[in-house]
């Protein structure tokens, strides 16, 4: 937190001087020799709320690291349009596949990476950490003393949830983008655990996309089965929607891969989140209780046990 208050400090001080010449600085920093400077002002850019510049100036930065590899122009448009477009869709997988690969150390690399992660989050409303704050107020919600005993949890608080991890999904290639960012970010800086939070979240945020994409389009969307019962038909969720995974082994290995990512990210984000907040501790060892829950089950677990499962509500009949 006195990290973010910082850098709004230094983002107001900083607009203060660069006020009335920004766009001329800007102008003048599109040359590799500049690279590390215009990261900073991609940083400055997405603190103060302006995501567009601030994509745009990071992706001039990916551009010169990757020796243009990266298109230095479209990716906001990309961003913004992903959810209707297979060519934005593309565009961000050329970026994902980069950061997937690279082995750059380069500062600017990183501030590029830390300018794109926040300003994708503000222009789509969607942010790992308050995604994972929304997940344990749901999960607060309920009396912790019985959370152990899966009975005695509502259908509200399981529809809930299932809505509320649909509704942040989009489509697969912008949570691609968004966990290879965080992934970056967490190779540069291990010791914070957001960008492990944030890797493990955008990793279980493709699980719907698999699961319930019914008409293939890596997409979340209206046309899709899911909806016809979200946000409050609990029996239609888990008996009505086929999952795409049925009969699919590809699908089924990717979702147990995605699966695997988010479980070893959140366990240990969530390990060392609870070592510096004492007032969380109690929640966030119970929810890492439940992720090694899963983590031991996914020891019997293959992909052609899930392909054989039609339906959520068919999860308990599988024998562990």
């Amino acid at each position: 937190m006195k990290r973010y208050i910082f850098l709004l400090v230094l983002v107001v001080l900083v607009s203060l001087i660069l006020s009335s010449c920004a766009i001329n600085v800007f102008k003048g920093l599109n040359t590799p020799a500049n690279t590390q400077n215009l990261s900073q002002i991609a940083i400055n850019e997405a603190n103060s709320g302006n995501f567009k510049e601030a994509i745009s100036a990071s992706v001039q930065v990916l551009n010169a690291v990757s020796n243009g590899t990266i298109p230095s122009t479209n990716i906001y448009s990309a961003v913004v349009l992903s959810d209707t477009s297979t060519s934005a869709r593309n565009t961000l997988a050329t970026v994902t596949n980069f950061l997937n690969t690279t082995q750059s150390t380069s500062v600017a690399l990183k501030n590029a990476a830390e300018a794109m992660l926040s300003s994708i989050n503000g222009t789509m409303r969607l942010n790992a950490i308050t995604l994972a704050s929304s997940f344990i107020s749901i999960w607060q919600s309920q009396n912790l003393s019985v959370l152990s005993n899966t009975s005695s949890i509502s259908t509200a608080y399981i529809t809930s949830a299932i809505n509320l991890i649909v509704s942040s999904s989009h489509n697969i290639q912008l949570m691609q983008l968004l966990e290879a960012l965080s992934s970056t970010l967490n190779r540069f800086d291990p010791s914070n655990p957001n960008w492990l939070i944030s890797k493990g979240i955008y990793a279980a945020l493709q699980i719907p996309i698999i699961l319930f994409d019914s008409n293939g389009n890596n997409v979340l969307d209206s046309q899709d089965q899911i909806f016809k019962y979200l946000p409050a038909d609990y029996n239609g969720i888990l008996y009505k929607v086929q999952l795409q995974t049925y009969n699919n082994i590809q699908k089924s290995n990717e979702l147990l891969a995605d699966l695997s990512t988010a479980l070893t990210s959140l366990d240990s984000g969530l390990n060392e989140m609870s070592q510096s907040n004492p007032q969380m501790a109690q929640t966030l060892t119970m929810i890492r209780s439940y992720i090694v829950q899963i983590e031991t089950a996914l020891y019997v677990v293959n992909a052609e046990m899930i392909s054989q499962i039609q339906y959520l509500g068919d999860i308990q009949k599988i024998s562990l």
